[in-house]
């Protein structure tokens, strides 16, 4: 779960983003917002993907479809590519954040089940804070650089994920 780090981590990367793409406020708005609706439409598609391919392999797309998103964005040269690459992220996050917990139930002891169950929670924020971390780091770089590596970033955690898988 640690791979969702810079998906709520990025409100830093929206300065660099709307001052290399020239984009406008509304876009912006449409940037940052996008993201929480997809993932909560692939939060509800997650349910029925595992039901199809199983839990494990779930966890293993959501990384997959993730790491599309975050090189999407991250190779990013205008608004359009850009929304795009937060659609597949916000797919990748709402199967995430829904499989996890679940993954997780199934396969814990029971005697160990409810604090293992409260993990992918307790990753998220861990995550959003290190997101937090490594975009000030960035924002040193220029412009046209910086955005780029804070967005793209994300797909190191959901690599070791998807190998796992």
């Amino acid at each position: 779960m640690l791979w969702l780090l810079l998906c709520w981590g990025d409100e830093w990367a929206i300065i660099f983003i709307q001052e290399d793409l020239k984009i406008s406020n509304v876009q912006i708005e449409t940037l940052v917002g996008i993201l929480s609706i997809i993932s909560l439409l692939g939060s509800l598609a997650g349910g029925k993907t595992s039901d199809i391919i199983g839990r494990k392999w779930t966890m293993a797309l959501a990384a997959m479809v993730f790491q599309i998103g975050a090189l999407i964005m991250a190779l990013a040269p205008n608004f359009g590519v850009l929304l795009t690459g937060r659609l597949f992220a916000g797919v990748g996050i709402g199967f995430g954040v829904m499989i996890a917990p679940v993954y997780i139930a199934e396969i814990a002891p029971a005697i160990t089940r409810g604090s293992l169950t409260s993990f992918p929670e307790i990753f998220i924020n861990f995550g959003i804070l290190l997101g937090y971390i490594s975009n000030y780091a960035f924002s040193g770089l220029p412009s046209h650089i910086s955005w780029r590596i804070m967005l793209g970033v994300g797909i190191l955690p959901s690599i070791s994920l998807l190998v796992r898988s």
